[in-house]
This record gives C-alpha cells, sequence and structure tokens, in this order.
C-alpha cells in the first residue's frame, strides 16, 4: 500500500475517532473538608467519579504511596494511575495534602489529574501516521496491546489498614522502616498489595 493511499485512510479513520484525546491536559482540585491521612480506598472514593466522567469505562491499573502508609494505615500521598478505554489515554490522579511548615499541620487536599494521550501527542508513531507510514488502525492496535500490558484492577478492594495488619503479621514494621506500597502481582499471579523495603518484599491480597 502506498503513503499516499495510507494517508487517506488515515483521514477517514481521523474523522470518526473523535472520542480519543490527541493532547495532553492538566487540572487539579481542592477537597476543602479534606486534611487527614487516608487510606488507598478512602482517597480513591474522591478519584473514581472524575476518572469516569472523563470516561464512564475507566479501568484502574495501578495505585502507588512512595512514602508507604503510617500505623493508621493512611498516607498523606497517593497516586492513581487509569487507562481511558475509549478515549485511548492515561490518567494519573496524584491525591495529596499540603503541609504548612510553620504549624506542622495539612492543609485541604489537592487532587491533581494528568491525561496523556496514547502515545504521546509528539510521538515518532503519530508523526508516522500523518505522513502515511503507518496506519491510524494500526496506532489503534498499538493501543489495545498497550492495555493488556498491566491487567485491570477492581474498584473495590482490601483498605490498606487491613492490609497494614497483614504486613506487621509477616514483620514490617511500619515505625522502624522506610517503604514504599504498591499494587501488582504476587508470585503465585494474584492481585496484591506490595510493601517494598530495601531488603524485604512483603504482599498480601489486594481483594
Amino acid at each position: 500500500m502506498s503513503d499516499t493511499l495510507r494517508r487517506l485512510y488515515n483521514k477517514i479513520d481521523i474523522l470518526f475517532d473523535r472520542r480519543a484525546i490527541s493532547q495532553e491536559d492538566r487540572f487539579s482540585r481542592i477537597l476543602e473538608n479534606v486534611n487527614q491521612p487516608r487510606t488507598a480506598s478512602l482517597a480513591f472514593k474522591s478519584i473514581l467519579p472524575v476518572a469516569r466522567k472523563i470516561d464512564r469505562k475507566a479501568r484502574l491499573k495501578s495505585i502507588l504511596s512512595q512514602q508507604g502508609i503510617d500505623g493508621n494505615g493512611t498516607s498523606s500521598y497517593w497516586e492513581y494511575f487509569f487507562d481511558l478505554p475509549t478515549r485511548r489515554a492515561q490518567l494519573l490522579c496524584e491525591w495529596s495534602l499540603p503541609r504548612n511548615q510553620l504549624t506542622d499541620e495539612y492543609g485541604a487536599a489537592v487532587i491533581e489529574y494528568l491525561i496523556k494521550p496514547f502515545p504521546p501527542a509528539d510521538s515518532p508513531i503519530r508523526q508516522m501516521v500523518r505522513e502515511g507510514k503507518l496506519l491510524h488502525r494500526q496506532m489503534i492496535g498499538l493501543w489495545q496491546q498497550e492495555r493488556r500490558r498491566r491487567p485491570d484492577l477492581p474498584f473495590k478492594f482490601r483498605g490498606t489498614d487491613v492490609a497494614l495488619a497483614d504486613f506487621s503479621q509477616h514483620g514490617l514494621d511500619v515505625s522502624q522502616i522506610g517503604f514504599s506500597l504498591r499494587t501488582g502481582q504476587s508470585p503465585q499471579g494474584s492481585h496484591c498489595w506490595i510493601a517494598q523495603t530495601r531488603k524485604t518484599t512483603y504482599y498480601t491480597a489486594f481483594e
């Protein structure tokens, strides 16, 4: 197939591909009445409605707290990653509590949203589509491959306060050891929470 013919096919496909997001977008939201650390599931309740508003078929891919959780199973900073299947984009939501250095108190929670098209707007792949080197439908096929790269996570999951009890039984002392907390797969292949210290990895069920 010639580049000219591919460009023609691409123009037609792009014309009917109106739901796809093609440019990066950022916005934020302040939660005036929230000023305390939250468990992952409680913070998620503020995140999910916006993700579904952008794409009602939004799929959760991972959750991360670089600073782990405290003795209550809560954190002041969470990251949530979504696929937006019908918008052909990915969404990063950062839930955080700004801290006043003078009073050592938390301010109102802030959620930062970053929508990133797949592939990025300046990607060589998009340039190839524009030049007729690649079919638009092939680019969509690459998105389907990306979607399968990581499994979807359920929206209902065990709270990090419950997961904390399991980690403690396994020997993790959150008051003494620095660690990160993320979702992933256990050695058996099931969804799980993963606490990672410098030397040890701890697993407990996600659902």
